[in-house]
């Protein structure tokens, strides 16, 4: 040992750690540096048979220690530590770690391991392998002879041939020069563990050191380290999911501790550290084709996949493939399962990451073997997506399939994507395209019927028979029929022809011929001759006994839709509409049939209580059916917020229809021509919150935007009502309303236009012509019969008239709307006829307003006719006595029932009196809704008192 060291030698001196530790003999526990951020536990034994090694060493003996475990185990880890605790003047520690790229460089580990310590790094000129070995052989023993040398390999799968002969040659010197070599071995089931010369260098070895995984205790131990004192749930979770490996499971806790706290034990399992599958991808790429293979397969079809298929996908012989098997899982990136599956279900992700465009490959012959092996088609359609290419041939007919059983599973939007991809591979004019473009539309129906519909209208012509289109276009929602797209009013006529009267047809034929008919009714409500025919029907036919079949309801609702549009006998429509209503309970479904129209013309018809239960029981129904977010719900929204907008609940129709509104497809005219409506009766009520003006002229501006031609107009005629251009606003009205007749749709009920025209005239000094509108919309009313319609006309007809003839139909409003439940239009006409009455001479006025006992709980004003404040000012003072209208007015300016007693000098059980009278009279709910109404009266009434 005391020879000299060579010239030109230098050591390498390795540092020691930042915060050296001995280990904790009670839990094996041993702390690495700060710098290198992790920790081992239950190392202690491994690291003390080493360290005797190293003790020998210095009394001139060496030892060959092996060093094994399943991936994730801390080979790694262990070497680095024994580097870290391992000083200067205990030994000269040399580490070199072999790598699959350099595995055939000539000596290139036994260089790396010499690095910075020999001068002539190049062997000299003629050298063979075997003087070279011997001469670096020489060069370590050299080393040693001036202090012990601990050589680190890491690992020896990858050391190349020229520098395993080195390590044997400095093996066979152990006995007599103090140098311990420390070497992880390759796992059994590696074939480079078989090499002759690998096995001979393994025998040798005087220690073997096989890593175990964590106890229980150990895992306990080093979840306290990361996570503090974590729960026992938690940690058999860590446990369950890590397999005790050290690598596994601090992964595991550095992720808990990152993302999830606190931390569950169902987070644990959810968890896929990036750190596992990192490394693991690393060990992987080490690893030969043949294991590489079978990785990769297991990793693109999932794990609990057969053995043989992973052989057929991996283009393995049986033999191969299951010591390619045998291989992974004595690496440990497999567990000891029978059925293949990864550790840990990171290291399979990881690896189908990055595999990256090399994916797509694999995925088609993934598709493929699958399929020849007659695996379900759900389990074939996902590699058939991730292949890239246009599917063709049983492709596309697995992609079917799969979307059957998708929509079976209430997984549309799966569905739609396997279909989507199989028409990208289909022949153009095909039938099999027709089809797909048919299963295409099914898919989309719930959640995107304006595009259900468009891949309906491509797919009919190609459909085989008349029968199978007839099939189809009973599948179509009655409402789309509204606004029909191209060719399919002549598509239905053709397929009702066929099939003939459904009076005559007995069973399934029957109720086809009855949606036909249905749905073809639909399309025709805007053409006169059609329409006429329809209403017909409706009064001929009565109510029908039996409406229990969907084909059935559907024609029914149909009629009793268009007798309400004809505007004649609502005690009919009213009767079989509430028939079709009521046949069954309310349901997601039926907002695709024609009940809908049904609840129209229920509504149009005064049933308002009735229509409001549907209306909830529907919004329940879809809520629980999708949620929330689907045409379905946005339908039903559009429908309440004409039923709140009827109502006179402007506010509440304006947010709802503006919100409805912006979530709506453009196109989709079942909702936003009934946001429209609902919009434009909120307009023309009076007082509309900004929302309704602002959604409308969105919708309006975009390109796309679909409505029907007399709306359209509807919608215009209101946008120049809120810009104050008056005679624009006239102008669309009256071109709306000449539309409507037109089709001859005489109910007013529908579209008061009359009345919006007449006051729009009255506004610009023309009374002759709005008396002409009105009194000829009052004819229609009485015709109809709902006496909400009747009151309304009667209301705007006195708004428009002055001296006695309006305080008579004022009157006449008030006496028609107290039999009506439309309890908004009630207000109005007591605030009109408080207004017609506002005067010292009209002793009736105390006599009609208190009556207001019965109106709801808010009230607003006309806009159309664009009454001063000072009316509405009237009308409330005309309602109150002084004393009453004292306190509202004291509330009104915020004080309190106490401060209002002491100013009044009246007791407080007095004010409480007052209030529930003010309350009552004027129908509001309390304080707020009395400050809506109260500040517009004039700041001193007319006893003088200032608020």
């Amino acid at each position: 040992m005391a020879a000299a060291r060579a010239p030109g030698i230098r050591l390498l001196l390795i540092p020691p750690p930042a915060v050296p530790g001995a280990p904790d003999n009670r839990t094996g526990r041993t702390v690495l540096t700060e710098q290198d951020g992790t920790v081992l536990f239950e190392r202690t034994r491994e690291l003390a048979v080493i360290r005797r090694c190293l003790d020998g060493a210095r009394d001139g003996r060496g030892e060959l220690v092996t060093v094994s475990g399943p991936f994730g185990s801390g080979r790694s880890a262990l070497l680095g530590e024994l580097a870290r605790r391992t000083s200067p003047s205990e030994a000269l520690v040399l580490r070199a770690e072999g790598a699959r790229s350099e595995s055939d460089v000539p000596f290139g580990v036994a260089r790396r391991a010499l690095h910075g310590l020999h001068p002539d790094a190049a062997p000299p000129a003629g050298a063979t392998e075997e003087s070279e070995a011997l001469r670096l052989r020489d060069v370590l023993l050299g080393l040693a002879d001036a202090m012990p040398v601990l050589l680190l390999i890491d690992d020896l799968r990858w050391v190349d041939a020229d520098s395993l002969r080195w390590l044997s040659l400095i093996g066979e010197k152990l006995a007599d020069a103090p140098v311990v070599i420390v070497a992880v071995a390759p796992h059994s089931a590696d074939s480079a563990a078989h090499s002759p010369l690998l096995k001979e260098f393994l025998a040798a070895a005087t220690e073997r050191v096989a890593l175990r995984p964590l106890s229980p205790d150990g895992m306990s131990a080093m979840a306290g380290e990361f996570l503090g004192e974590p729960e026992s749930a938690l940690i058999r979770a860590c446990a369950e999911v890590s397999g005790g490996r050290p690598l596994f499971l601090a992964a595991l806790l550095q992720e808990l501790r990152r993302t999830r706290w606190p931390p569950r034990p169902d987070d644990v399992r959810a968890l896929r550290p990036a750190a596992i599958g990192t490394q693991a991808v690393r060990a992987l790429a080490e690893l030969p084709r043949a294991e590489r293979e079978i990785a990769t397969a297991l990793a693109v079809v999932g794990p609990r996949t057969d053995s043989g298929l992973l052989f057929t996908m991996a283009e393995l012989t049986a033999e191969d493939g299951t010591a390619a098997l045998g291989a992974l899982k004595s690496v440990g990136l497999l567990d000891s399962d029978p059925v293949p599956r990864f550790a840990h279900d990171a290291i399979g992700e990881a690896v189908a990451h990055s595999l990256d465009t090399a994916a797509m490959p694999w995925h088609a012959r993934a598709a493929q073997t699958l399929h020849a092996a007659g695996r379900p088609p759900e389990e074939v359609a996902g590699h058939v997506l991730a292949a890239g290419d246009p599917p063709g041939g049983w492709q596309i007919e697995v992609l079917r399939e799969a979307a059957r059983t998708a929509l079976a599973n209430k997984n549309p939007d799966l569905a739609w994507k396997y279909l989507l991809r199989a028409l990208l591979g289909s022949p153009q004019h095909s039938g099999g395209r027709a089809e797909l473009l048919v299963d295409l539309a099914g898919a989309e129906l719930a959640s995107d019927p304006v595009s259900s519909l468009r891949r309906l209208m491509q797919a009919l012509p190609g459909l085989a028979t008349p029968a199978r289109r007839a099939r189809e276009l009973v599948r179509i929602p009655v409402l789309a029929c509204e606004l029909p797209p191209s060719g399919l009013t002549t598509q239905l006529a053709d397929a009702a022809a066929e099939l003939g009267d459904p009076a005559l047809l007995e069973g399934s034929a029957r109720e086809t011929a009855l949606a036909l008919d249905a749905r073809l009714r639909v399309t025709h409500l805007r053409h006169v001759r059609w329409f006429t025919e329809t209403v017909r029907a409706f009064r001929l036919e009565g109510i029908p006994r039996d409406v229990r079949s969907a084909p059935a309801r559907d024609r029914a609702a149909v009629l009793s839709y268009a007798g309400m549009l004809a505007g004649k006998d609502s005690g009919a429509v009213a009767a079989l509409a509430r028939h079709v209503v009521l046949a069954e309970p309310p349901a997601a479904e039926d907002l695709r049939t024609a009940v809908p129209l049904a609840v129209r013309a229920m509504l149009a018809a005064d049933l308002f209580d009735q229509v409001d239960i549907w209306l909830a029981s529907m919004a329940m129904a879809t809520l629980r059916a999708n949620g929330g977010g689907k045409p379905d719900t946005l339908f039903a929204d559009a429908e309440r917020a004409f039923a709140l907008a009827r109502r006179g609940r402007h506010t509440d129709a304006a947010l709802m229809a503006a919100r409805t509104l912006e979530r709506a497809d453009a196109e989709f005219a079942p909702v936003t021509g009934r946001c429209c409506e609902a919009l434009a009766l909120v307009i023309a009520g009076g007082d509309p919150p900004a929302a309704a003006g602002d959604a409308l002229a969105r919708y309006r501006a975009q390109d796309n935007a679909l409505l029907a031609p007399w709306l359209g107009h509807v919608v215009d005629g209101m946008l120049a009502l809120l810009a104050g251009d008056t005679a624009v606003a006239l102008d669309h009205i009256l071109e709306a309303g000449r539309e409507h007749e037109l089709m001859g749709w005489t109910n007013p009920a529908v579209l008061p236009w009359r009345s919006w025209a007449a006051q729009m005239q009255y506004r610009l000094g023309r009374q002759d012509l709005a008396h002409d509108l009105i009194a000829r919309e009052y004819e229609q009313a009485v015709v109809w019969g709902a006496p909400s319609v009747v009151g309304r006309t009667l209301r705007v007809w006195a708004d428009v008239t002055k001296g006695e003839k309006g305080i008579e139909l004022a009157l006449r409003a008030v006496d028609g709307l107290d039999v009506s439940t439309d309890r908004m239009a009630m207000v109005k006409a007591h605030l009109l006829l408080g207004v017609q009455l506002f005067a010292p001479s009209h002793a009736t006025t105390a006599e009609h307003l208190p009556r207001n006992e019965q109106l709801p709980q808010s009230t607003e004003t006309d806009r159309a006719g664009d009454r001063p404040d000072s009316r509405r000012t009237a009308a409330v003072d005309a309602a109150l006595t002084p004393s009453e209208r004292r306190v509202a007015l004291l509330v009104a300016a915020g004080k309190s029932n106490q401060n209002i007693a002491t100013e009044l000098r009246i007791s407080l059980r007095a004010v409480e009196k007052h209030l529930t009278k003010v309350y009552r009279k004027l129908g509001v709910a309390g304080r707020t809704q009395l400050m809506e109404i109260v500040p517009p009266i004039g700041r001193e009434n007319e006893d003088g008192m200032a608020v």
